[in-house]
């Protein structure tokens, strides 16, 4: 199976690849997951928030969900990080 993502994702993104799932990743938040779902395959966004919403989306294989997710992503770089930024604990 190819696993390599072909397009370099910009700073603070990477992909955490696994045997059958890949996780895309915001300054250490998973943000979508791309895994097995019955007999196909389904992205599904874990996060929520000002442009982002929690949703699933199916896709035709982990290579496409991935370019389907890094284009996702590459639309919403903005708010993803202003979602995840939001989300950290406040340190005390």
């Amino acid at each position: 199976m190819n696993t390599r993502i072909s397009a370099p994702l910009p700073e603070g993104f990477s992909w955490d690849i696994g045997e059958r799932r890949r996780t895309l990743v915001c300054n250490g938040v998973p943000i979508l997951e791309i895994g097995p779902e019955r007999e196909g395959w389904m992205a599904k966004i874990l996060i929520s928030g000002k442009g982002v919403r929690q949703e699933q989306i199916a896709v035709r294989s982990l290579d496409a969900g991935a370019g389907w997710a890094t284009r996702w992503m590459l639309e919403r770089q903005a708010a993803l990080i202003r979602v995840v930024a939001e989300q950290a604990p406040l340190a005390s």
